[in-house]
């Protein structure tokens, strides 16, 4: 189980939802909690992203200097508020959308990669957890929603997208704009 949702995992787009495969694994062996399925989900999954990080930072280092310099923006525009980033990346996971899009960004743009990690584990294991355990309990009526091929099309789409958004932002103007107009302390943007 660990391994599949490794590979699942390592593949940038097109794969398969990993808590489908582990609801897959729980309706195959319905004696195993969803709880112990979620736990070696999340490892499998933590592990591919991780290697999914890897290689995107080596894609990173190989782009035109003009990208490097706009990645280096995003970079510093998105730790600035570490524990936010944390917190931003737990929410965004505890949802079933891709999450191939933040690897790949945070691996090009050379992140920090524990809040990212941190977040996305958490998040995952809430999310696995839950949608497991009701895809054991009504798994026909889930695979008929999320099954059909046009809906995983239109996901991993939306993820490339959003991953190859971040080499054409211009997150240098961004990054001087919020430098120029910072949150105001009391406000709550200001938070971290």
């Amino acid at each position: 189980m660990i391994f599949i949702a490794f590979l699942v995992n390592l593949v940038p787009a097109f794969a398969p939802p990993t808590w489908v495969v582990l609801s897959v694994y729980q309706v195959n062996h319905l004696e195993l909690n969803s709880l112990g399925i979620a736990f070696f989900g999340v490892i499998g999954s933590v592990a591919g992203r991780f290697v999914m990080y890897q290689y995107s930072a080596l894609v990173g280092r190989h782009v035109p200097r003009k990208q490097a310099d706009n990645l280096r923006h995003f970079r510093e525009l998105v730790e600035e508020k570490r524990l936010g980033l944390f917190f931003g990346t737990l929410v965004y996971s505890l949802s079933p959308l891709p999450s191939n899009f933040l690897f790949i960004a945070s691996g090009a743009s050379g992140m920090e990669l524990l809040p990212v990690i941190g977040g996305f584990a958490a998040g995952r294991f809430v999310s696995y957890a839950f949608l497991v355990y009701a895809s054991s309990r009504a798994y026909s009526a889930l695979f008929g929603i999320f099954g059909t091929a046009h809906v995983r099309l239109g996901a991993d789409i939306l993820g490339l997208l959003m991953a190859a958004s971040t080499f054409f932002v211009d997150w240098s103007k961004i990054f001087e704009r919020i430098k120029k107009h910072p949150p105001r302390p009391d406000s709550d943007e200001a938070l971290p």
